[in-house]
């Protein structure tokens, strides 16, 4: 973000109604900001191209989806391999989200998958067998009480 432009109240505003639901109309915003539609969109658009809003996505119940198993897999790479690994683990559809940390794993894996078979599977026949891979952990997400 350039240091001219500045993020104001209502900017926030409508950041914080997208962050709950991306899919909100602009009239339902304006309403609530008291603006007009068009100038909604028009700071949307500018929040867009300062970076600030970097996309617009949608968060799936994977369990209603057949993924009963969630895992946070960490990840420890070899020295000077964590990048190469980065934009490998990004390629897997069972791999959600990948971060790169710091501390005792450098990559931080969410992982869906239908059972414990398909995990294990994923993770001896595909993790462990990539290059710069030095050590593997898993984590069982709980389920939330509905």
């Amino acid at each position: 973000m350039r240091s001219t432009e500045r993020i104001d109240e209502s900017d926030l505003r409508i950041i914080e109604m997208l962050t709950k639901n991306a899919r909100i109309s602009l009239r339902e915003i304006a309403a609530v900001v008291n603006l007009s539609p068009s100038s909604i969109r028009n700071r949307m658009e500018r929040l867009v191209e300062l970076g600030v809003i970097k996309k617009y996505t949608l968060e799936l119940d994977h369990r209603k989806l057949g993924f009963e198993v969630e895992v946070v897999v960490l990840i420890t790479s070899k020295p000077g391999e964590s990048d190469a690994l980065y934009n490998t683990l990004s390629q897997y559809s069972e791999i959600s989200k990948v971060f790169r940390t710091s501390g005792p794993a450098n990559l931080i894996c969410m992982v869906q998958v239908r059972d414990i078979s398909q995990l294990a599977k994923f993770i001896t026949s595909e993790l462990e067998k990539l290059i710069g891979v030095e050590r593997i952990e898993t984590l069982f997400v709980l389920p939330q009480d509905e």
